[in-house]
């Protein structure tokens, strides 16, 4: 399957945040991402996390939501999109995937046996899901019930092959504040299961790849960063 990905938009009404990222030029990129991604001939589009930052304005955060929501709509492909930190600390679950328009993406999806996992690693180290305005970046875990679920997905004995998609990294970042904190725990069921020929993240910026036990663990660079692009089209 072919797919369109990108992660680490942090669309918002801000020119510069952080001194190096630029929120309010993503919507452009966003589209350029589509054209390529249509271009292509990808079957959906998949969304790692950081869709978006808060506004000056707060109260303008579900507008800028709707704004991008209908601009990746726009493209007529399915989307899976994740949320990652910050899209958790300025909108509940349930708000971000009104105000988007998309549905939230199931566990998994299955395509020609090849399965498409879908983690959520926003939940703190005693297993509570992020709330807004209070949400640590740097304490991110994956809850029993979510491993134990992974587990039964790479179990299928229909599925063949897989990709895991999540925000934060599962492959151990020299900066440990990027990591899912049982990501040990975690890798070892991906392992376990002999399917899983990639993992998708997001969430540190500068992107990185990596290969741990015959798995590839890809972070995507930040589309937000400077006025650069960052994107890919790959076979999942």
């Amino acid at each position: 399957m072919l797919v369109g990905m990108f992660a680490d938009s942090h669309c918002s009404d801000r020119e510069v945040s952080c001194r190096t990222r630029r929120p309010s030029l993503s919507y452009g990129k966003i589209a350029a991402a589509l054209d390529a991604f249509t271009a292509a001939g990808a079957q959906a589009v998949i969304m790692l996390g950081d869709l978006m930052d808060s506004c000056v304005e707060p109260a303008d955060n579900v507008r800028e939501l709707e704004r991008t929501g209908a601009l990746i709509r726009s493209a007529g492909l399915p989307v899976y999109c994740l949320r990652g930190n910050h899209d958790c600390d300025i909108l509940s679950a349930a708000d971000f995937y009104a105000a988007s328009g998309f549905a939230a993406p199931p566990f998994s999806v299955v395509k020609e046996r090849r399965a498409l996992v879908f983690l959520d690693g926003s939940f703190t180290a005693d297993g509570m899901p992020y709330r807004p305005g209070e949400v640590d970046w740097t304490d991110s875990f994956l809850p029993t019930a979510q491993v134990g679920q992974l587990g039964s997905a790479l179990g299928d004995s229909n599925v063949i092959g897989a990709t895991v998609f999540i925000h934060q990294r599962l492959d151990g970042c020299a900066d440990a504040r990027y990591n899912v904190r049982n990501s040990d725990e975690v890798r070892a069921v991906i392992e376990a299961s002999g399917k899983v020929g990639a993992v998708f993240q997001g969430h540190y910026h500068r992107g990185d790849r990596k290969e741990i036990n015959g798995i590839r663990y890809i972070t995507l660079p930040a589309m937000c960063e400077g006025e650069g692009n960052s994107f890919i089209v790959t076979e999942v």
